[in-house]
């Protein structure tokens, strides 16, 4: 989708630590003032390292004229880039998907069978080794191969949590509460 875009500048952020996927935080901000000047920054959460850049409407930039057909002809296409923004989200849905079910496992094995934990790993790398031969496959393709992984997926992850295995809250999200006992979570107390 970046491909019809005009550059009008760039700045490197460099100096992020490496991490694991999702987890480096980036802050981009986008500014146009009444003189029509664009202030870009982006600011690393995690370490504060900032950079920016200011572009000007000088010479060198596009005219009105050209301005003006770019804007018709992203009227014109805005539905072909509608559906490549559903495609493209119906991947990365399925890509951070993959990922999450192989981290869980992997996190909370101690709960699972080795038999179940390899079969969502594998069905889980099987994904991954999908998606890295199939860049350009269509919505209904991403979508229904993330069917097939759920299908093999969510029945064991359930089982897990059923079997109390899900972590604890720090690990999923939330709190587990096993039969016979009472959540530590907040308490309502009413008041006359």
């Amino acid at each position: 989708m970046t491909k019809d875009n005009h550059c009008l500048g760039t700045f490197d952020l460099s100096g992020i630590p490496p991490a694991p996927r999702g987890v480096p935080q980036i802050q981009v901000s986008f500014e146009v003032d009444a003189n029509g000047i664009l202030n870009v920054s982006a600011e690393d959460k995690g370490s504060g390292n900032k950079k920016a850049i200011t572009i000007t409407n000088d010479k060198g930039r596009l005219s009105k004229e050209e301005i003006e057909k770019m804007v018709a002809d992203g009227k014109r296409f805005e539905e072909d880039d509608r559906r490549q923004k559903e495609r493209i989200d119906a991947r990365n849905e399925f890509e951070n998907y993959a990922f999450s079910m192989k981290n869980t496992v992997n996190e909370a094995s101690s709960s699972l069978s080795s038999e179940d934990k390899e079969k969502v790993v594998q069905s889980a790398q099987d994904a991954i080794s999908w998606l890295d031969s199939n860049h350009e496959a269509s919505t209904e393709e991403y979508k229904g191969r993330m069917s097939e992984l759920q299908s093999v997926c969510n029945p064991i992850i359930q089982k897990m949590y059923q079997q109390g295995g899900g972590g604890g809250a720090s690990s999923f999200g939330g709190a587990q509460q096993q039969s016979g006992t009472t959540s530590d979570g907040p308490k309502v107390e009413e008041v006359d």
